[in-house]
């Protein structure tokens, strides 16, 4: 029969693929449980959304069975408390961080998946915004894509230092810094989970935003490294969840959000991009046309209990505006100007709220 410590020491080979880093040193093994030939693991991952997990799974449950007289082995994962989390990434709290200090309210725009138009809601967001007379900046920490200085029209930018601060470039009212500013252009950024830990934290630390209403974080899609890292290091006021109203989209929309309630992060609300498409049929009259069905970012609101913040209508004009470097609510007068400027509205109440409210932090267990 295997012991405890047979169990363990196999375990201690056994490495979490984003940090690199032995399961048993990162205190993810919960617990072991042996009854004769058949062994129990239990596994505390550090996101209740990890993309890892069935990776992690799959190692743990290899490692034991190579263990002489085991026939069986069960792996059941869980998630870490806060304050597990905090012995391995570190506290979350405002940080008191200078570059930041003169923002009011910082909101992360974030997605489960790929492919549902987050940046170009979140450029969009950040003009309405500054239409409305606010201060406004936009953080693209899309690292593996960052497309933001394409949709503001800043490609080939770069910002300058001024007294060891990075100063962003600005485009249509709005501070603008990406990494797609940092890298030469075509090269892809292969970082893995401490590298965009580093380059995030830093980036908390090196930029002259100066005074702001609202800074945007365009996030990368999904629960990975990148919105664990900005949860935690950067004093959010909230996020903004984009969907698209298909059925795949909307399942991955609700880990996005268990992440971040995880994380004790509060969800401004959900944004229903690519909704329905308006077109002028053979009779002259206009129909609406739920292309990728009707109704899902809507629903999904209501069954999660939070605000359903609008829909972007299928426009063409919306892409066509990004590539050419001009964001359709530039034009506050146009249906997707007044379609984003409703958004923006909503998104500035709530973060009054959210501040009367006072600032978050980790959840208590």
């Amino acid at each position: 029969m295997p012991t405890r410590e047979e169990v363990m020491e196999v375990l201690k080979k056994v490495k979490d693929p984003e940090l690199g880093r032995s399961l048993v040193d990162l205190g993810m093994i919960r617990d072991v449980k042996i009854d004769g030939d058949k062994v129990k693991v239990t596994v505390a991952l550090t996101i209740a959304g990890c993309p890892m997990k069935g990776r992690i799974a799959g190692d743990v449950k290899k490692a034991v069975s190579e263990i002489p007289g085991v026939k069986e082995v069960e792996v059941e994962l869980t998630t870490m408390t806060p304050e597990e989390r905090e012995k391995i990434f570190g506290k979350k709290k405002v940080p008191e961080k200078k570059a930041l200090k003169d923002i009011r309210h910082i909101i992360a725009v974030a997605s489960g998946k790929g492919g549902v138009g987050k940046t170009t809601v979140a450029v969009n967001l950040a003009v309405a915004l500054a239409k409305r007379g606010y201060k406004v900046g936009i953080l693209d920490a899309d690292i593996y894509g960052p497309n933001v200085p394409l949709l503001m029209g800043l490609e080939g930018e770069r910002p300058f230092t001024r007294d060891n601060l990075l100063v962003p470039p600005e485009r249509w009212g709005i501070k603008v810094m990406s990494f797609g500013f940092l890298a030469p252009e075509g090269q892809p950024i292969i970082w893995r989970g401490p590298l965009v830990h580093r380059a995030l934290s830093e980036l908390a630390e090196s930029v002259d935003w100066g005074v702001l209403d609202f800074l945007v974080i365009d996030l990368p899609p999904g629960t990975g490294d990148a919105p664990l890292t900005v949860a935690q290091v950067f004093p959010l006021r909230g996020v903004v969840i984009v969907t698209t109203p298909q059925k795949v989209a909307i399942s991955d929309v609700v880990r996005s959000i268990n992440m971040f309630n995880e994380l004790g992060t509060r969800i401004f609300g959900i944004v229903e991009n690519m909704a329905y498409l308006k077109t002028i049929g053979p009779d002259g009259k206009e129909h609406i046309i739920p292309v990728f069905g009707e109704g899902g970012g809507e629903k999904l609101a209501r069954d999660l209990r939070v605000p359903f913040l609008g829909k972007v209508p299928l426009d063409p004009n919306l892409s066509k505006s990004g590539e050419l470097g001009k964001p359709a609510a530039l034009d506050p007068e146009s249906e997707l100007g007044k379609v984003f400027g409703e958004i923006a509205e909503k998104i500035a109440t709530k973060a009054l709220e959210f501040e009367k409210m006072g600032s978050c932090g980790l959840k208590k267990a």
